[in-house]
């Protein structure tokens, strides 16, 4: 009997110890827990963005101003009021009283020549004495005077040499009536204009501009070279500006004004795309790739046609090798401006 009660018990306790009761979670513990997670790896995540190195880049603001679009040509110094004093008879120079480079007035005597022909005639008469054939010589020479103020920009001959009639004795050149002789492509004839301005850069004066204006257009094509012939006018008062000078001129063509300006060195180039980009930096100092349309350009500054807003910032040094998404610190130019309004 006691057997048998043994083994009845045996199977109960089996069954106790082998009994895995079910685990009861809350719906408002899982909810818990996991908004416990993702605030976790938020936080974690922010910090680590916080912690990341910083790239120290240059920066300014996007503004608005004016722009112009050039032409570019060469042109060449010509005088409009330039004479040669010519011998108007065959004779000798008696006296050549002008040197290259002096200036001379208006009716100032340059040259005197005594006709051959009324030399020979007064040598050769016999009834005239000496002394009356000094006198007649002397009154028989010709003054030779220049017919504006100028310059003498070339003395062909010297005192007592013979020249023949209308040969050529100097030079004089007013130099406050200079112009520039400028040769334009016939491809650029339908953006220029009578009025034009235009900056004129002289070798002879580097690093000055001068300001001039389109005054006429040449209105023949040339055949041989397919340009057309411009004469720019521009002030010479202190007319260190000389004949056959040589000059690079820009003609403004047109001007965009209250548009989106940034340096040119903001502006990114890809070639495999033909993407121009910029690299702008956001209020959370992170530099973002950002693609614009780019207008005209106009030394160091280039406008914005499409791709950003007045007072965005925009990388100018450190951008070349700056990936999107890239922390940095700006350390000059957030207070600058993209470059000189010129009007």
């Amino acid at each position: 009997m006691e057997s048998n009660s043994t083994q009845k018990e045996w199977p109960d306790r089996v069954g106790q110890v082998g009994r895995v009761r079910p685990v009861r979670i809350s719906v408002s513990v899982l909810i818990t827990l996991l908004a416990s997670f993702v605030l976790g790896s938020c936080s974690s995540g922010e910090q680590a963005q916080e912690q990341a190195p910083q790239i120290e880049v240059q920066a300014v603001r996007v503004v608005r101003g004016s722009i112009n679009h050039y032409i570019q040509a060469t042109g060449r110094v010509d005088v409009l009021k330039k004479v040669e004093i010519n011998a108007p008879v065959e004779g000798v120079v008696t006296q050549l009283l002008v040197n290259e480079g002096d200036f001379v007035r208006k009716g100032s005597v340059v040259a005197k020549l005594r006709p051959l022909e009324a030399e020979a005639a007064i040598r050769g008469s016999a009834e005239l004495p000496p002394s009356m054939k000094r006198s007649f010589l002397r009154l028989g020479v010709l003054s030779l005077s220049s017919p504006f103020n100028g310059y003498v920009s070339r003395r062909y001959v010297s005192s007592n040499a013979l020249v023949q009639a209308n040969a050529p004795l100097v030079s004089v050149e007013d130099l406050s009536s200079t112009y520039l002789h400028v040769d334009l492509p016939s491809l650029y004839l339908e953006q220029v204009k009578i009025g034009d301005v235009v900056l004129i850069h002289f070798l002879s004066f580097p690093g000055e501009v001068f300001r001039g204006t389109l005054a006429t257009i040449n209105p023949t094509v040339s055949q041989e070279t397919q340009s057309v012939a411009l004469n720019v006018s521009f002030p010479n008062k202190a007319q260190d500006i000389k004949d056959g000078m040589f000059a690079v001129v820009d003609i403004v063509s047109s001007t965009h004004r209250n548009t989106l300006i940034v340096p040119k060195s903001s502006i990114l180039f890809d070639p495999d795309t033909g993407r121009e980009y910029v690299m702008a930096v956001g209020d959370d100092s992170i530099a973002r790739d950002v693609t614009v349309r780019t207008g005209y350009e106009e030394d160091d500054r280039v406008e914005i046609l499409q791709g950003l807003s007045q007072g965005q910032l925009v990388v100018t040094q450190g951008n070349y090798a700056l990936a999107g998404g890239t922390r940095v610190k700006v350390v000059t130019g957030t207070t600058g401006n993209a470059g000189t309004e010129k009007d």
